[in-house]
């Protein structure tokens, strides 16, 4: 029988499906909307073959696709685009706006991802005017990826961003909210009964931005995550701000928080087990900050609180390889990999977030 997978996010439309006849697999792979590619290998044994298929719909299902009909998978139109300037279009004149509005499937589009606009660090005003100007062409928008911008293009503590609010008020239909820097980002203090995802990406989350989503309503918001990052570019310096944002009254539809990127892993790891969000959770994620063997073993030593955990995301983690042997045993699915080295200097240990400048 044949099975159908779809991936889809502010990135990828793709498909994939997998038929096993006889000793032999094929599989057909490409974007949605297209013929695909297809492969097709043969095994000694119908047993083989099966076990081979049987592997790689493991490993397409643990990257987030979807299993879907067959049907379904061929009536499915590429519904994301990201409008981005190249270098030489910014050395051209070329302005991102005119891109984007000049696109005739524009209205086809559910998720847009805004990237470079900018090659010398000016703000986003312009371009957010431009767009707030011709927001009856955004309304069927459910998912926005703002300033999906490349190293190459701008380091992420030289994203200037300014208030997103009226824009994301053209946008009655937005779910999935995801903001890469956050130098003057601000982000209103309104209801949004909507949204199901926020995702904020920073070397240096600044307290207005923490300030706003406190201040906002966002009942069914399902999935947080605000990358904390480093004083030197942004972040103030109190990990306590945070604190309220782990509150069942506040988001009682909660069941993916993640506070990351901090040099305070360790006691954010303390506010999970302290808070009463937790029993809610199915996904804690503590992730590319400066986790150490002292955070880890405040897990294993409240077993009973984390228990009910669907998965615990500790990639990027300064963990001892005895304490990555202890986790092996927790019940949940959990991410111990990318473990770095503390830096020496002078006889101190330092100890650096994934993301800072």
């Amino acid at each position: 029988m044949k099975r159908v997978f779809v991936f889809q996010d502010f990135k990828s439309q793709k498909f994939w499906s997998i038929e096993v006849v006889g000793t032999d697999v094929t599989v057909n792979y490409g974007k949605l909307g297209t013929a695909g590619q297809t492969q097709v290998k043969n095994y000694a044994t119908t047993e083989e073959a099966e076990k081979a298929a049987n592997k790689l719909i493991a490993e397409k299902t643990k990257k987030g696709y979807v299993e879907t009909a067959e049907e379904t998978a061929r009536e499915m139109k590429v519904e994301a685009k990201k409008y981005t300037l190249s270098y030489d279009e910014y050395e051209n004149d070329v302005k991102l706006l005119d891109k984007i509005l000049k696109d005739k499937h524009l209205s086809e589009y559910k998720q847009i991802t805004i990237g470079c606009w900018d090659y010398e660090g000016d703000d986003c005003s312009a371009l957010l005017q431009g767009l707030i100007e011709n927001k009856d062409k955004f309304a069927q928008i459910e998912g926005l990826f703002w300033g999906d911008i490349e190293q190459e293009e701008q380091e992420i503590s030289w994203i200037e961003q300014a208030d997103l609010s009226p824009l994301l008020d053209s946008m009655p239909k937005l779910k999935d909210l995801k903001i890469k820097g956050t130098n003057n980002l601000r982000l209103g203090k309104t209801s949004r009964p909507e949204l199901r995802s926020l995702e904020i990406i920073s070397g240096g989350m600044p307290t207005e931005v923490v300030e706003d989503i406190l201040a906002s309503d966002f009942p069914n918001l399902e999935k947080l995550i605000l990358y904390v990052g480093v004083e030197d570019y942004g972040f103030e310096g109190d990990i306590e701000i945070f604190r309220p944002l782990f509150s069942k009254e506040r988001f009682p539809k909660l069941t993916y928080l993640g506070l990351v990127n901090s040099e305070e892993q360790d006691s954010i790891v303390e506010m999970f087990l302290e808070s009463d969000i937790l029993p809610q959770l199915e996904t804690m994620d503590i992730s590319a900050g400066t986790l150490k063997d002292e955070g880890a073993q405040l897990l294993l030593d409240n077993m009973d609180k984390i228990a009910h955990l669907k998965f615990i995301n500790m990639r990027y983690n300064y963990l001892s390889k005895d304490m990555k042997k202890q986790l092996q045993n927790l019940p949940m699915k959990i991410d111990i990999a990318e473990t770095e080295e503390a830096d020496e200097y002078d006889g101190e240990l330092w100890y650096y977030p994934m993301i800072t400048e």
